[in-house]
């Protein structure tokens, strides 16, 4: 019996261990939407998965912590939408006042203004408390993973860009790229053979999506956007940002 419950605790710790690294499993939340925080040891490196749609991104994400130092954040839900006091929206355009404002009355078309109010303070009241978690101490780099399935692609974020470095702009491969807000990261990855645009000014309509966000507060910012099931696209991205960024 001894020897039963030393093998399941063994097994306890090489879940939370893998490959003697430092796997530390916690949650946090804004406005009442949950991300799984899972840390593998030291580093100043970030991670974010925001759209519970987009599986490609998320099984990348987890395999690529087994290997390597970072910590992650990963929405804990299956969809695109979330629903925040029964209010369905976008959790990726909740970061400013108007862009939530905006996402509450696309989603919830029978909302009062009263309730928009009420919705967009929420959120706000909890927004620093959340950038404070996943935001890269000492000049970190914060790394958000998407997958795209229809129309979206690099042409839609040229209008917001201040460089484009375009290796192939046909279809499918337009629906591969780099968002980068940082313009040393941008001179890096424009190196690589990937498609990759700098936002460093971000544009007076904000649509209240992190990108802009974290842009407005300076933190070192990079989309790896890429079509949904493009796993091994999406790998070589990471890993050249692995590979050739600090």
């Amino acid at each position: 019996m001894k020897y039963q419950y030393f093998i399941i605790f063994i097994g306890f710790l090489f879940t939370f261990n893998i490959f003697g690294n430092d796997l530390a499993l916690e949650y946090v939340d804004i406005a009442g939407i949950q991300f799984k925080v899972i840390k593998n040891g030291e580093s100043n490196r970030r991670f974010i998965w925001i759209h519970g749609d987009e599986k490609t991104a998320a099984m990348l994400l987890k395999r690529h912590l087994k290997y390597n130092y970072g910590t992650a954040f990963l929405i804990e839900n299956n969809k695109r939408e979330v629903f925040i006091n029964g209010y369905m929206m976008d959790p990726n355009r909740i970061f400013s006042k108007a862009g939530a404002a905006k996402n509450l009355i696309k989603f919830n078309g029978n909302i009062s203004k009263m309730a928009v109010d009420q919705m967009v303070n929420l959120i706000a009241n909890d927004k620093g408390k959340f950038f404070d978690r996943i935001t890269p101490p000492n000049g970190g780099l914060l790394i958000a993973l998407h997958n795209n399935l229809h129309a979206y692609s690099i042409d839609d974020e040229i209008p917001f860009s201040t460089e484009i470095s375009l290796k192939n702009s046909e279809h499918p491969h337009h629906h591969n790229f780099f968002i980068c807000t940082n313009r040393d990261d941008y001179n890096l990855l424009s190196k690589s053979p990937f498609n990759v645009v700098l936002q460093e000014t971000q544009s007076k309509k904000d649509n209240g999506s992190l990108s802009w966000f974290v842009a407005r507060k300076g933190v070192r910012f990079i989309n790896i956007e890429t079509r949904l099931g493009y796993l091994s696209i999406q790998t070589k991205m990471l890993q050249y940002i692995e590979d050739h960024l600090d």
